[in-house]
């Protein structure tokens, strides 16, 4: 009998030992078929402004106070699970393969829906840059008009005595007494005459000297302004005019009379000054930093308060060559069609656009900002959207030329972009947390914040801690 309970004993001895010598092992092995080995994701609380907040509870961010947004992503040490957000059944995360980020993100349809994604087409197009910039009119130097006296006289009469007054070609400007053209006039005649008288002449060359006395006279007054009506009229009557007209040789507005009714003037002297304003210049101040954004033919497009709603349309005709080194600008001047409702001085606003270019075009919206450059979201597949590195050329309204790093025919997010984004640094985040060394990203007393060793306490002599 003794010896039946010494052998019994023994036995519950050994499989004591046994049960304490396995306890290692099977103290981390959950049971088949137990929770632990179906838990695939876990449930996390974060602040949708400050990603690096993570809890295993409903709270508030300690940072700004919002409350936390519930997120549920996979397990420490599983790849993205089909079916989770974020995952598509077939590769792990970018964290779980070490990339050291998420570069592409799974939306289900309520997902995608209530982020408000919207796409857009990547395609192919002519742009250009655009300026805006503040003008002012000028009269074009080109169609600024001298008109001046031929010979030497007296002003008898101002026909157009008010300066702004517009003037036709051919309108009556002043009538002028000058001896020398009444000489002319007379000496016209009598050449006339003469030639009347010895055209019949035996002596050819007699009679062909009176022609070239007769046309002399005749070139000289039509050098002098004379029109051909006038010396029409001087060959029908056979009166010398004492004052002649002078005629206005172009149409447009006087800007300035530099004489008056009574004065005499000498050849050469200034009387009145027509500009045409129907082709007026803008002159407008440009940085040097635009200065590769317009050049001579840029277009031109003017508008002024003064007519609301009309464009005037014009050319880049000249650049300064020189900066300006007060204000480092650049002055441009551009020839316009006004039809006479742009006045000199008058202030406009202008847009110049550069050479038109052609190349891949996005909405701007697609376009993010970010601290190492700028990225776009392309939806690679149906509701999975991959981050791409971008590189900008210019700006046209609301669109930009990309110069790399997307194709014509991919879908871009133009609306929701900065959601998605911020759900990738999320899902970021929390992998990186998962993954830290003394993180307990699972198991009970989740999201419990770890406190501080206890620090000794250190007394000085003489004091009482």
């Amino acid at each position: 009998m003794r010896k039946k309970i010494i052998v019994s004993i023994a036995v519950l001895l050994a499989l004591a030992a046994g049960a304490y010598l396995g306890r290692g092992l099977w103290a981390g092995r959950p049971a088949s078929g137990g929770a632990a080995a179906n838990k695939k994701c876990e449930t996390i609380y974060t602040c949708a402004m400050h990603p690096q907040i993570i809890r295993h509870h409903p709270g508030n961010c300690p940072i700004c106070g919002m409350p936390l947004v519930k997120k549920v992503i996979p397990a420490a040490g599983m790849g993205n699970v089909s079916g989770m957000p974020g995952g598509t059944g077939a590769q792990p995360s970018a964290a779980a393969q070490g990339m050291g980020n998420i570069s592409s993100v799974a939306l289900d349809p309520r997902e995608r829906m209530l982020a408000n994604v919207a796409t857009s087409e990547v395609r192919e197009e002519t742009l250009s840059q655009e300026m805006d910039t503040v003008g002012t009119i000028a009269v074009d130097e080109q169609n600024i008009r001298k008109i001046a006296a031929r010979y030497a006289g007296r002003i008898e009469r101002l026909d157009v005595n008010v300066t702004g007054q517009y003037v036709r070609k051919g309108q009556e400007l002043f009538t002028i007494y000058s001896p020398e053209m009444v000489a002319t006039q007379n000496e016209y005649l009598i050449a006339k005459a003469s030639e009347k008288r010895l055209s019949s002449s035996d002596f050819k060359e007699v009679a062909s000297g009176t022609e070239g006395v007769l046309k002399a006279a005749r070139t000289r007054m039509k050098l002098w302004g004379l029109t051909d009506a006038q010396i029409a009229r001087l060959d029908k009557t056979g009166q010398v005019s004492d004052s002649v007209s002078v005629f206005s040789p172009v149409s447009g507005t006087v800007t300035n009379i530099s004489a008056r009714q009574g004065d005499y003037v000498s050849e050469g002297t200034e009387v009145f000054t027509v500009s045409d304003l129907s082709r007026v210049w803008m002159e407008a101040d440009i940085y040097e930093y635009q200065l590769s954004k317009a050049g001579i033919g840029s277009r031109v497009e003017v508008t002024t308060d003064a007519w609301p709603g009309k464009i005037f349309y014009g050319r880049v005709s000249f650049m300064d060559p020189s900066v300006n080194p007060q204000t480092r600008t650049i002055r441009v001047r551009a020839d316009l069609n006004s039809l006479g409702l742009l006045k000199p001085d008058m202030f406009v606003t202008a847009k110049i656009f550069s050479t038109p270019v052609r190349g891949v075009v996005v909405p701007s919206s697609a376009v993010l900002y970010t601290g190492n450059g700028n990225v776009a979201w392309v939806e690679t597949r149906p509701g999975v959207f991959t981050m791409r590195n971008v590189t900008v050329g210019i700006q046209s309204g609301d669109n930009f030329q990309i110069l790399a790093g997307l194709k014509p025919g991919e879908q871009v997010v133009t609306q929701g972009g900065f959601l998605i984004d911020s759900e990738a640094q999320l899902r970021e985040s929390a992998q990186g947390m998962a993954n830290m060394p003394g993180m307990n990203m699972s198991g009970a007393g989740q999201g419990k914040a770890q406190s501080p060793p206890a620090q000794k306490k250190q007394t000085m002599p003489g004091m009482n801690m």
